[in-house]
């Protein structure tokens, strides 16, 4: 019986495609096995422009978050994930209270020093890897940024210049420790939902908030079936809380994405200068 590295790389690649398509994880543990097996897995895994956009109605779909990111990364997309069943039914309302880091120090791979220490490691392959490997990626990412205060509230607004290829886990990662995309130690929450697209500028500034569902402010056709929005709220810290003691500082926020946080990108607003009035 002819062993696996007997085939040729055509064969190889047809298998590590099905593979993939099935379960992500070992296409990702097979780049550590031998130098070819790394080459052919790492053209299946950063191909990321190979699934096409269908157009179809039928496809509403279209884009969703790999289910192993959401396992891998579970609390990074939505931070009331990352919460205990004990904490969830004692508090009122799901908040990091100021705590920013606690996602990050909750992930999975992040309770051991040697699992930690592989995921954080440099050049780690997840991070090159679509964040919707397996379907169409994200090719536009809204920032909606929303404070409330008892002064009032408001709202900020970014746009992730993102590559060509489309949105990375990389990429979302670095995001969520940008200091512009959230709001340091009063950041409250946070939640990426896909399938989303700012349509007015205008319309936000004027609620100064964000709702999801609205359709005079939010795009949820067809046009945002590559869209995703990363919504973020924040708020004044209670005084009684304290952030638990972290010695490790892999998860400060940093300024090094400020760069790729544009401005509104869309039409320009609705407003006419008509005059001065005497």
């Amino acid at each position: 019986m002819a062993i696996l590295m007997d085939l040729p790389n055509e064969i190889l690649i047809s298998i590590l495609d099905i593979l993939s398509a099935v379960e992500l994880q070992p296409v990702i543990i097979l780049q550590l096995i031998n130098r070819r097996l790394r080459a052919l897995a790492k053209d299946i895994l950063y191909d990321t422009q190979r699934i096409s956009n269908s157009n179809d109605d039928d496809d509403a779909e279209s884009t969703q978050i790999n289910p192993l990111w959401r396992t891998k990364f579970k609390g990074l997309f939505d931070t009331s994930d990352c919460f205990t069943d004990a904490e969830k039914k004692k508090m009122a309302y799901l908040t990091l209270n100021g705590d920013y880091t606690l996602p990050f120090r909750r992930l999975p791979w992040a309770q051991t020093e040697s699992e930690r220490d592989a995921y954080l490691r440099p050049g780690a392959s997840w991070r090159e890897i679509s964040l919707t490997f397996g379907r169409a990626p994200i090719t536009h990412l809204d920032v909606v940024k929303s404070y409330s205060a008892s002064d009032g509230d408001a709202v900020d607004y970014y746009q992730v210049d993102l590559p060509s290829s489309g949105m990375t886990m990389g990429l979302l990662y670095d995001v969520l420790l940008c200091d512009k995309a959230t709001f340091g130690h009063e950041t409250g929450s946070w939640e990426l939902i896909v399938g989303r697209r700012l349509l007015s500028f205008d319309v936000l500034f004027e609620y100064e908030c964000f709702i999801p569902d609205d359709r005079d402010m939010v795009d949820i056709g067809k046009e945002a079936r590559q869209a995703a929005v990363l919504y973020v709220r924040g708020g004044p810290v209670s005084r009684k809380f304290t952030p638990e003691i972290v010695e490790d500082n892999s998860w400060v926020i940093n300024s090094q994405m400020d760069q790729r946080l544009l401005p509104w990108q869309g039409p320009i607003q609705n407003f006419v200068f008509t005059g001065y009035y005497d």
